[in-house]
């Protein structure tokens, strides 16, 4: 474009003509923004669905809108698969228990899992199931045959993959679980029926409760035969740390005397850091009532400078404790963080919240503490 007259009130420009590009390449551009805009957008959608999961935890399933091949019970030798809608299903909670054929554990879980069908806090109130991978012509045969053999009582799911998704039942067996009467899958992932898999909660208490027709957090089961919760009644395991400084100390020496807050953290877990700041905000309030210890891996220096630059940022004014090894963790348990303890004036462990939500850790600590004066 080229001025024409430079020197008049208004520029006037000589305007140079249109030449539009060609079509197939404005085809291109086009479908490269389009293709540049889903994917950023899915990216997001990703990102912020694994963020939900992180801060959220555990969520409940639904059970799947299928048709099961169920055998109703070992006992009759001239029963057969039948077909069972899940809608069927509605309207009272269900038990499972998935299992594999010729797994001794499994089968051994299965003869105390039918027993408690047969009580009468659950008779008539909760649909009692047990399942088995049962893919095939062959594998529906061996399993039939397995059932008889153990004359089991209850009815089978011969599963197609319907329910071990949901149940997580892929290596390790067996694999117990909860469905509440709406269908929910509100426990899963579980081991065995004493597993203590949150709070106060068992899978046998979180039984109980849908059995009398009260609501049932979801959780998962840890599948392992220690727990955190498992520590509730037992003395602060006192093992060794680094404090900020590197020095060597202990656990029991951060209790004087007082409840004692254990926070268990990871710089790098977004989860976490929405917990802690919160239960750091509480014990500035309360101080004079009760100690705080965080603890965390930091075996890089990076780490430790991601930290101190997090406590700068945020103004924290509570110390940082470092687990020289996993060993440390260990002694606690530790499965998933931020995992928050409370400690009574003896040192015994009185409350252990896995993951709790920001929203109502703090809540949960005044409450707690309320219980533990004298």
């Amino acid at each position: 474009m080229k001025q024409l007259l430079p020197y008049a009130s208004k520029p006037v420009y000589e305007v140079e003509p249109f030449q539009p590009r060609p079509l197939r390449a404005r085809r291109t551009e086009s479908m490269r923004r389009l293709i540049s805009w889903s994917l950023g957008c899915f990216l997001m959608l990703l990102a912020s669905s694994a963020m939900a999961s992180v801060i959220l935890g555990p969520k409940a399933n639904t059970l799947p809108n299928a048709t099961f091949r169920v055998l109703p019970n070992g006992t009759d030798a001239k029963a057969e698969v039948k077909l069972v809608p899940a809608a069927s299903l509605r309207g009272k909670p269900i038990a499972l228990l998935y299992w594999k054929v010729g797994d001794s554990k499994s089968e051994t879980e299965l003869k105390v899992f039918q027993k408690l069908a047969t009580l009468p806090t659950y008779k008539g109130k909760v649909h009692f199931l047990s399942a088995v991978k049962a893919s095939s012509a062959a594998d529906i045969k061996a399993a039939t045959k397995r059932i008889r053999e153990l004359k089991l009582s209850i009815p089978t799911v011969m599963d197609r993959n319907q329910l071990a998704p949901y149940l997580e039942a892929w290596f390790g067996f067996p694999r117990y679980g909860l469905v509440d009467k709406d269908g929910r899958i509100v426990v899963w992932h579980v081991a065995h029926l004493t597993e203590t898999i949150g709070p106060n909660y068992t899978f046998m208490k979180a039984l109980q409760q849908l059995a009398a027709g009260k609501k049932v957090p979801a959780m998962r089961g840890t599948t392992k035969l220690k727990n955190t919760h498992q520590l509730i009644g037992k003395k602060i395991p006192n093992v060794g740390l680094n404090d900020e400084q590197g020095k060597a100390t202990t656990t029991m020496k951060y209790h004087k005397g007082k409840p004692l807050l254990l926070a268990f953290w990871s710089v790098t877990c977004p989860h976490c850091r929405q917990v802690i700041p919160v239960v750091g905000k509480y014990w500035h309030a309360r101080k004079g009532n009760v100690d705080l210890v965080t603890i965390t891996r930091a075996p890089s220096d990076s780490l430790k400078k991601m930290i101190r630059d997090l406590f700068k940022e945020k103004g924290f004014s509570w110390g940082v404790s470092y687990a020289p090894e996993n060993a440390t963790l260990g002694f606690f348990n530790i499965v998933k963080v931020p995992t928050v303890i409370l400690a009574d004036k003896k040192g015994i462990i009185r409350y252990v919240w896995i993951q709790p939500d920001a929203k109502w850790i703090e809540g949960a600590i005044e409450s707690a503490l309320v219980t533990l004066a004298p």
